[in-house]
């Protein structure tokens, strides 16, 4: 799967750009309204992408896919632009949280894994990103157990607010073959990349990033 376009974000870059999206509409608005599904979506992947940083280290630039329905969006490790060595991955995006109309009515788990779940259709060498919605109790480690059984192909995180205020703290599940948790301070991971001399934006033209 290639990208469409040819900008990429620095993952602070993605999600204040989210925040300035955010500010004109409500939480409600945001969450359930299938018009704001992009803002969704920019949310998830930049706040993936902020706890990795904060996890690891590494630096992965957002992009999101709007002429396409699948993926919904690409991650990019820059790699060394002089060796050319962009690593760019295809992300799916899901939700599991309550609805308009309640709570889901399975587990995470078996939710993934069922005929038709991501577990069975998802492309070798994608990663899939779960956003848990806000105050739902998951068994991580079932959905790891499930997965490792599979021996699957792709890689499979998930993250969850559990708290906004006053720091918006974001916890990241990395699954396979345990379930491993990584609790972000989000604005303080923004807040140290945004200080770092990467580029804010990568334009990336036939495998050479030029930075901007």
């Amino acid at each position: 799967m290639i990208p469409h376009d040819k900008i990429w974000k620095r993952p602070d870059e993605a999600y204040f750009e989210y925040v300035a999206l955010a500010k004109t509409h409500s939480p409600e608005e945001i969450e359930f309204n299938g018009n704001y599904k992009h803002i969704r979506e920019l949310r998830d992947l930049s706040t993936f992408a902020l706890t990795m940083y904060a996890a690891s280290g590494t630096v992965l630039y957002v992009q999101m896919n709007t002429l396409s329905k699948s993926p919904d969006g690409f991650l990019m490790d820059p790699g060394d632009p002089e060796e050319l060595s962009a690593k760019i991955v295809p992300v799916e995006l899901t939700f599991y949280g309550r609805s308009k109309v309640g709570l889901p009515d399975e587990s995470l788990a078996d939710r993934l894994n069922k005929k038709r779940g991501k577990f069975q259709k998802l492309p070798d060498k994608y990663w899939l990103l779960v956003h848990v919605g806000t105050g739902l109790k998951v068994d991580h480690q079932e959905v790891a157990d499930k997965l490792h059984a599979l021996s699957p192909k792709f890689l499979v995180f998930s993250i969850q607010e559990l708290a906004h205020s006053p720091d918006t703290i974001s916890r990241l599940v990395i699954y396979e073959p345990d379930a491993k948790f990584k609790d972000v301070n989000i604005g303080e991971a923004a807040a140290k990349l945004s200080k770092t001399k990467l580029p804010g934006t990568i334009t990336q033209i036939w495998g050479r990033p030029s930075t901007t």
